[in-house]
């Protein structure tokens, strides 16, 4: 069996999340994809999306 990349992972994870009902934007998306490729840590992306909704 061959292991299962990154790519992989997260569109499981993603799928997993919209029947569970979670809402999956482009924006989640692409937050998660930053966080897999080593762009942006938790934290700073916590601060990031927080900062984003004080504002608007």
């Amino acid at each position: 069996m061959a292991p299962v990349t990154k790519e992989q992972a997260l569109k499981s994870a993603l799928a997993s999340s919209a029947m569970e009902g979670f809402p999956v934007t482009p924006e989640v998306t692409r937050n998660c994809q930053r966080l897999l490729n080593g762009e942006v840590n938790v934290d700073s992306l916590v601060k990031e999306i927080l900062s984003k909704r004080q504002k608007g």
